[in-house]
């Protein structure tokens, strides 16, 4: 523990506040929350970060550090490591704050991560609690499911804590409901600021199509998403068909993988669409990009939502963007200028949605442009750290 904490490296900086996050999960794990905590802690160089996190499969490191940021994985390389997170978290945190005089909790997401920095608060009062909420659930799934615990765990973590941010104003109100008393701050997610930057046109979309076996001429739509019921997947499909039977020459490129996958690809199956819809997996995160930039539109009809990074990314790329009003969505798409809204659930409004904006080039680079420049203005990653780490430091100033 000594030589991971107190290396030379790491002790110059030794007056820098401590930051311990706690997180489920982490890379090499990807969904929103796990690519916010790097890309916020790779930004903030006045703060110095220990993120406790599970281990999860034993292809990964326990402990790796990179500057001013020290992972340390837990557990035994295997599923259950979640479980027994709060446990091992707890006393790698407790073990750690008895050295440090100035230092943070930041829990990320109300999860198992989120209870070991609950209970390092009982016993460590004068330590600032953070909780930054990135749930995506619906509100009827947090209050009932598994028996009521995840909603218990909401109310007593948000009433504990000294400060709560949210990255949309969906999750800020809901904050508040479910028993936090302060002003909760809004932090959303962000964009990479080479989404903006990044040109990715001409032949090499081309031969990308044609790695991925994409005839010329096809129009694509891309959804990134977890595989999962929330994520209206099926409700895409539903409408990639009606598309399909109105003549429409175009593909559905599905990356990521979730607990539906197998369903969903039998349901392809059974529509006889396999040579229509490809499953491209999981994707690295730092290759999203030109799968963003060869698309024709982004499409994820969410019956629930966080905010959604995805989103911002496809926005960011410069590519319409077909959503739900559901969530955190409603804080950067205004329906007919950054994006359009269809119905969730209801295939026929997410087909004519898309239509919309493979009939109307007009319209199509209108959303590109609305989009992008939303993006600029208020969802760099850059911004974002930087009122991160502000509202960080100020709690132990």
């Amino acid at each position: 523990m000594r030589s991971l904490l107190y290396n030379k490296a790491f002790m110059r900086h030794a007056q820098t506040p401590l930051v311990l996050v706690f997180s489920t999960s982490y890379s090499p794990a990807i969904g929103g929350a796990e690519i916010a905590i790097e890309e916020i802690t790779k930004r903030c160089t006045h703060l110095r970060f220990v993120i406790l996190t599970t281990r999860g499969s034993r292809d990964v490191p326990r402990r790796e550090q990179s500057g001013n940021i020290l992972i340390w994985r837990l557990g035994l390389g295997l599923s259950v490591d979640k479980w027994m997170l709060p446990i091992f978290a707890f006393f790698a945190g407790r073990s750690i704050l008895r050295r440090e005089r100035r230092a943070i909790l930041w829990g990320v997401m109300i999860s198992q991560g989120s209870i070991a920095a609950y209970f390092l608060k009982l016993f460590h009062s004068r330590v600032p609690l953070v909780i930054t909420l990135q749930e995506g659930d619906s509100e009827d799934h947090i209050e009932r499911a598994r028996f009521g615990l995840i909603y218990f765990f909401w109310r007593t973590i948000l009433r504990k804590a000294d400060s709560v941010t949210a990255i949309s104003k969906y999750l800020a109100r809901y904050a508040e409901k479910a028993g936090f008393e302060g002003e909760v701050e809004i932090i959303p997610n962000g964009v990479d600021e080479n989404y903006v930057s990044q040109s990715f046109e001409g032949a090499p979309i081309e031969l990308f199509k044609q790695e991925l076996g994409i005839a010329l001429g096809k129009r694509i739509i891309l959804s990134v998403s977890r595989l999962s019921q929330k994520n209206g997947i099926l409700d895409l499909i539903k409408a990639f068909l009606l598309l399909r039977e109105d003549g429409i020459n175009a593909i559905l490129l599905l990356v990521g993988t979730g607990e539906e996958e197998q369903s969903i690809r039998a349901f392809v199956h059974k529509l006889q669409l396999e040579k229509e819809v490809i499953f491209a997996g999981n994707i690295p995160h730092n290759e999203l990009f030109r799968y963003y930039r060869m698309s024709d539109v982004f499409v994820r009809p969410s019956h629930s939502e966080g905010l959604g990074n995805a989103f911002l990314e496809a926005m960011g790329a410069g590519i319409p963007v077909i959503a739900t009003p559901v969530g955190g969505i409603k804080d950067f798409i205004e329906d007919g200028k950054t994006g359009i809204f269809v119905t969730p659930g209801n295939a026929k409004s997410i087909a004519d949605g898309i239509l919309r904006v493979l009939s109307d080039e007009m319209l199509a680079s209108e959303l590109r442009e609305q989009g992008r420049e939303l993006m600029i203005r208020k969802f760099l990653w850059v911004d974002v750290a930087k009122k991160m780490e502000d509202f960080l430091r100020e709690q132990v100033s």
